[in-house]
């Protein structure tokens, strides 16, 4: 390897080490070592550097959104060192692949626990030693990844003698980024902007854009696309990356940021009035909170749809009163179908999600309405929860004379309604038509679920509801499949095509993978799913005499795994 230039740059913060070992909550560096391969020099060293210029990254954006003196502390030794807890992985490099986060993270979990550290207690960053080299081209083999709650969290990037924040600065040719050359410091951009973006998942934060005005002045969005533009602003290439608001008040609830672990059981409230209003291209909303465990504030991500992935999401935030009453406002509207997330932060960090769907037609006008029926679905969930058929047809009833029936709140409470009296799901051995749903049928006895019991048609009821919704859709028919979960089917070679849709169920975050077994014999395995798209999948059953759908948790444990399986069907 090329010799290392000198470094250009040295930020003041980095020339003392911190010497205060935290009394609180830390985040623990990891560094793994797969058996083909042999630590970094300097690691020890160079990765201090690295989690110091994170540390300060977000401690200073607390600042800049108003929280000043909050950021997350370092796991140090007596002498102010970083703490690098080494593990010895138990594969070579190449057998751990873009999709093993899960493989990476048992090795971890498992060697740690012998040294007293539970990881699913824990916040943790891992480094690992699956970034190759060969010919001056740099391949990303394993996971670059992060997934978190503000319980525990994990963040999977990479290690290399090239990762040091002292070299952001650098214009220094010799680092290698999305098959293409560049600097030494666009390197750093890339992967210390990497760690700063996946440890912001670990923390539990979604993606979120900067809005149109930030741009100019301050840059991207760390949880949006500014992991790609970190640190550039030192080599005078254009604005950096900047924490939003919509990341920073989460985290001023999270453990990490407030040195202490809150004893409060997670956030549990709901909606009981929602106004909406649109004045000067914005929708204000006017809600009231009511709930055992209140929220303290409100951040609402704006997507529009029909473009890949959430990167373009835009927060907005509020507080939330006393009384539980708030009032929000969000702009930058476009024509096209939106989705609204509004996530209630309690005082442990912890979110409740309300998502709506709305449209905005060519003249940048919204359809209120979704907004306007959200009050009539949690009155048709209360109801539904004490068992009060009465209350449900009268509230159709109220739809009906506001708006046509076949609206989807209408067939949302429609739905309740049937649930309370379902029909006896038939036996698969009894079906005679050429297709049919398995929300209709009778699993095996031996089905399970990680979490309440196997269900047709529904969720186990919460804070978020009874009914299966997948990114604001919602499906009458399916199978709740909270991981670890097992769903099972005797066909006795009778039908030809297995089609089913799968997803995460909204208001839940978590991180599951879909697999569909045959006799045994893996049929299709999904990638690890942490997001609320729908997702599709169909395979041949000829032949097969037990279909058995499987839900993993990925590896990172079973919290908030709300897998479901989605208008599963069988044909002849």
């Amino acid at each position: 390897m090329r010799k290392m230039p000198m470094r250009f740059w040295l930020a003041p913060f980095l020339m003392c080490a911190c010497s205060a070992v935290a009394e609180g909550p830390v985040l623990r560096t990891v560094y793994f070592i797969p058996t083909d391969r042999k630590p970094e020099p300097d690691f020890q060293a160079r990765l201090d550097r690295v989690m110091t210029e994170v540390q300060r990254f977000y401690k200073n954006g607390m600042e800049q959104n108003g929280y000043a003196g909050m950021g997350f502390a370092l796991d140090r030794d007596e002498k102010g060192a970083l703490r690098i807890l080494e593990v010895n992985g138990q594969l070579p490099m190449r057998e751990y692949g873009r999709n093993d986060s899960g493989k990476v993270r048992r090795e971890v979990k498992d060697a740690l626990a012998k040294q007293g550290v539970d990881i699913d207690r824990e916040t943790i960053v891992i480094f690992q030693l699956l970034l190759a080299w060969q010919d001056g081209k740099a391949t990303e083999i394993g996971p670059f990844v992060g997934a978190g709650t503000p319980r525990y969290g994990t963040a999977w990037v990479y290690d290399d003698a090239r990762l040091d924040a002292a070299l952001l600065a650098s214009k220094e040719p010799g680092g290698y980024y999305n098959h293409n050359p560049c600097s030494l410091g666009q390197f750093n951009t890339h992967y210390i902007g990497g760690v700063a973006h996946e440890l912001g998942h670990a923390f539990g934060l979604p993606h979120d854009c900067q809005r149109e005005a930030e741009t100019a002045a301050k840059g991207n969005s760390l949880m949006g696309s500014g992991n790609h533009v970190y640190g550039r602003d030192l080599r005078d290439q254009g604005k950096g990356a900047f924490l939003s608001e919509a990341s920073a008040l989460p985290l001023s609830l999270h453990p990490l940021f407030t040195g202490k672990r809150v004893d409060a059981p997670p956030v549990s409230c709901r909606l009981s009035a929602l106004k909406a209003a649109f004045n000067d291209g914005s929708i204000a909303l006017d809600g009231q909170l009511e709930g055992t465990t209140m929220a303290k504030g409100i951040v609402a991500l704006n997507t529009l749809l029909g473009i890949p992935g959430d990167y373009h999401a835009v927060g907005w935030t509020c507080p939330v009163r006393e009384d539980g009453r708030f009032r929000l406002a969000m702009g930058e509207l476009k024509p096209g179908d939106y989705s609204l997330r509004l996530r209630a932060f309690g005082p442990a960090g912890d979110a409740k999600t309300f998502e709506f769907r709305y449209h905005v037609d060519q003249q940048g006008v919204p359809d209120l309405t979704p907004f306007d029926e959200a009050i009539w679905l949690q009155s048709a969930y209360d109801a539904f929860k004490a068992k009060d058929g009465a209350r449900l047809k009268a509230i159709l009833a109220e739809i009906q004379k506001a708006h046509k029936a076949d609206t989807q709140a209408f067939r949302k409470v429609a739905h309740m309604e049937e649930l309370l009296s379902p029909p006896p799901p038939a036996a698969l051995a009894s079906v005679t038509a050429n297709a049919v749903l398995l929300g209709d049928v009778a699993f095996e006895p031996a089905s399970s679920v990680g979490w309440g019991s196997p269900l047709r048609n529904q969720v186990v009821a919460d804070d978020s509801g009874c009914l299966l919704e997948v990114g604001g859709t919602f499906f009458a028919s399916g199978l709740y499949a909270h991981a670890p979960a097992s769903h099972a089917y005797r066909l006795n070679g009778k039908w030809k095509t297995f089609s089913t849709k799968y997803g995460l169920q909204d208001g839940h975050g978590g991180s599951v993978v879909f697999v569909i077994k045959g006799d045994g014999k893996e049929l299709f395995r999904s990638e690890v799913t942490r997001d609320h798209t729908v997702r599709e999948q169909q395979v041949p059953v000829s032949g097969v005499q037990q279909l058995e759908l499987i839900v993993e948790d990925a590896g990172d444990g079973p919290n908030s795994d709300w897998g479901v399986w989605l208008e599963p069907r069988l044909q002849r």
